[in-house]
């Protein structure tokens, strides 16, 4: 099954890919690795720290967002989301309240979601989860990186 396809099934739909807030490239390809630039959540997504402002499983979702729109931007770029062969790297940066310890918890959203696309050989990627502390901004910040099938 295509991975549009599996995203239909889960009740989501590819955003576009958002435009550039500043100097810099959606997703760039080099060789046969493929990056995306850190994204964000929807707008329509609360934005605050985690932990205060919004709960854990608020911060699951916009991550999972944040992962929609990576591969918004990934495609873009490949033109199918069927090229990637498995995803290498996720790191996510979770805004998060002082003391809130559960980052990896957030950032779950967004990987859970590529283990759900890609299976979890493939899909299940080297990750961080860092906080930081930005009141009023996205809850969460992420990149990926994958490679691509020759």
């Amino acid at each position: 099954m295509r991975v549009e396809e599996r995203l239909e099934m889960l009740g989501l739909r590819l955003p576009p890919a958002p435009s550039p807030a500043g100097v810099y490239m959606g997703a760039k390809r080099a060789g046969n690795l493929v990056f995306s630039a850190g994204q964000g959540p929807f707008r329509s997504t609360k934005r605050g720290l985690v932990g205060k402002d919004l709960t854990v499983e608020e911060g699951y979702q916009a991550a999972r967002e944040t992962c929609l729109n990576s591969l918004a931007q990934i495609k873009a770029v490949i033109g199918d989301l069927d090229r990637i062969k498995q995803v290498v790297q996720v790191v996510g940066f979770v805004n998060s309240a002082e003391g809130f310890m559960d980052q990896p918890a957030v950032l779950n959203g967004f990987t859970d979601l590529l283990v759900e696309l890609y299976g979890p050989e493939a899909g299940k990627p080297t990750r961080a989860a860092v906080p930081v502390h930005h009141p009023g901004w996205i809850a969460v910040e992420a990149w990926m990186v994958a490679e691509l099938r020759e």
